[in-house]
Protein backbone atom coordinates (compact mmCIF):
# COMPACT_ATOMS: atom_id res chain seq x y z
CA UNK A 1 0.00 0.00 0.00
CA UNK A 2 1.80 3.10 -0.84
CA UNK A 3 2.03 6.23 1.99
CA UNK A 4 -1.20 8.55 1.37
CA UNK A 5 -0.16 11.87 2.94
CA UNK A 6 -3.15 13.79 2.21
CA UNK A 7 -5.14 10.62 3.41
CA UNK A 8 -3.04 10.31 6.90
CA UNK A 9 -3.71 14.22 7.04
CA UNK A 10 -7.56 14.15 7.13
CA UNK A 11 -7.38 10.71 9.11
CA UNK A 12 -5.75 12.66 12.16
CA UNK A 13 -7.81 15.96 11.53
CA UNK A 14 -11.19 13.39 11.76
CA UNK A 15 -9.62 11.62 14.42
CA UNK A 16 -8.86 14.44 16.23
CA UNK A 17 -12.28 15.40 16.87
CA UNK A 18 -13.01 12.46 19.32
CA UNK A 19 -10.65 14.31 22.29
CA UNK A 20 -12.96 17.45 22.58
CA UNK A 21 -15.84 15.28 22.39
CA UNK A 22 -14.69 13.66 25.15
CA UNK A 23 -13.93 16.49 27.44
CA UNK A 24 -17.30 18.59 26.07
CA UNK A 25 -19.07 15.48 27.39
CA UNK A 26 -17.48 15.70 30.74
CA UNK A 27 -17.71 19.03 31.09
CA UNK A 28 -21.70 18.77 30.29
CA UNK A 29 -21.56 16.20 32.90
CA UNK A 30 -20.55 18.56 35.59
CA UNK A 31 -22.98 21.31 34.01
CA UNK A 32 -20.52 23.42 32.58
CA UNK A 33 -22.15 23.73 28.93
CA UNK A 34 -25.52 22.75 27.09
CA UNK A 35 -24.25 20.55 24.21
CA UNK A 36 -21.23 18.29 23.47
CA UNK A 37 -19.09 18.67 20.29
CA UNK A 38 -20.83 16.05 18.34
CA UNK A 39 -24.64 17.27 19.51
CA UNK A 40 -23.69 20.89 18.65
CA UNK A 41 -22.60 20.00 15.24
CA UNK A 42 -25.53 17.32 14.41
CA UNK A 43 -27.65 21.23 14.55
CA UNK A 44 -26.34 21.72 10.95
CA UNK A 45 -28.75 19.27 9.86
CA UNK A 46 -31.13 18.55 12.56
CA UNK A 47 -31.70 22.50 13.00
CA UNK A 48 -33.39 21.49 16.64
CA UNK A 49 -32.62 17.72 18.31
CA UNK A 50 -28.55 17.41 18.84
CA UNK A 51 -27.70 13.97 17.82
CA UNK A 52 -24.70 12.40 18.29
CA UNK A 53 -24.51 9.70 15.22
CA UNK A 54 -25.70 12.86 12.98
CA UNK A 55 -22.73 14.98 14.85
CA UNK A 56 -19.98 12.16 14.72
CA UNK A 57 -20.50 12.06 11.20
CA UNK A 58 -20.42 16.10 10.48
CA UNK A 59 -17.60 16.55 12.73
CA UNK A 60 -15.12 13.80 11.02
CA UNK A 61 -16.08 15.31 7.48
CA UNK A 62 -15.12 18.62 8.57
CA UNK A 63 -11.88 17.50 10.78
CA UNK A 64 -11.04 15.57 7.48
CA UNK A 65 -11.13 18.75 5.03
CA UNK A 66 -9.46 20.94 8.00
CA UNK A 67 -6.55 18.66 8.07
CA UNK A 68 -6.50 18.41 4.75
CA UNK A 69 -6.58 21.98 3.80
CA UNK A 70 -3.83 22.42 6.87
CA UNK A 71 -1.53 19.84 4.90
CA UNK A 72 -1.50 21.35 1.59
CA UNK A 73 -1.11 25.23 3.06
CA UNK A 74 1.79 23.80 5.00
CA UNK A 75 3.65 23.02 2.01
CA UNK A 76 3.22 27.02 1.18
CA UNK A 77 3.81 28.42 4.66
CA UNK A 78 6.36 26.03 5.94
CA UNK A 79 6.83 23.16 8.67
CA UNK A 80 8.03 25.36 11.42
CA UNK A 81 6.29 26.29 14.44
CA UNK A 82 4.22 23.64 13.47
CA UNK A 83 2.14 23.48 17.03
CA UNK A 84 1.50 27.04 17.12
CA UNK A 85 0.65 26.94 13.12
CA UNK A 86 -1.94 24.07 14.17
CA UNK A 87 -3.70 25.48 16.82
CA UNK A 88 -4.26 28.29 15.10
CA UNK A 89 -5.85 26.25 12.45
CA UNK A 90 -8.19 24.66 15.34
CA UNK A 91 -9.24 27.79 16.84
CA UNK A 92 -9.87 29.14 13.14
CA UNK A 93 -12.03 26.24 12.18
CA UNK A 94 -13.91 25.92 15.53
CA UNK A 95 -14.81 30.23 15.46
CA UNK A 96 -16.05 29.37 11.54
CA UNK A 97 -18.04 26.22 12.43
CA UNK A 98 -19.65 28.91 15.65
CA UNK A 99 -20.08 31.39 13.58
CA UNK A 100 -21.97 29.09 10.87
CA UNK A 101 -24.33 27.35 13.88
CA UNK A 102 -25.06 30.91 15.44
CA UNK A 103 -26.09 32.16 12.71
CA UNK A 104 -28.13 29.45 11.18
CA UNK A 105 -29.64 27.49 14.31
CA UNK A 106 -29.34 29.36 17.91
CA UNK A 107 -32.00 31.58 18.75
CA UNK A 108 -34.04 30.55 16.00
CA UNK A 109 -34.51 26.58 16.51
CA UNK A 110 -32.90 26.13 19.74
CA UNK A 111 -32.81 28.75 22.47
CA UNK A 112 -29.44 30.70 23.17
CA UNK A 113 -26.79 28.81 24.99
CA UNK A 114 -25.09 30.47 28.20
CA UNK A 115 -21.36 31.78 27.53
CA UNK A 116 -20.03 29.31 29.40
CA UNK A 117 -20.95 26.91 26.54
CA UNK A 118 -18.38 28.40 24.29
CA UNK A 119 -15.76 28.68 26.71
CA UNK A 120 -15.81 25.15 26.67
CA UNK A 121 -15.89 24.45 23.05
CA UNK A 122 -12.96 26.82 22.68
CA UNK A 123 -11.04 25.28 25.48
CA UNK A 124 -11.22 21.67 24.05
CA UNK A 125 -10.38 22.31 20.65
Amino acid sequence: MKYDKPMVAALIGALSTISAEILTRAFTSFGIGQYSVYQLDSLLITQNRPTLGIGLIVNLIIGGLVGILFYYSLEKIGFDYLVIKSACVGLLAWSGTELVITDLVEGKTIPLRPIAGYYVHMLVL
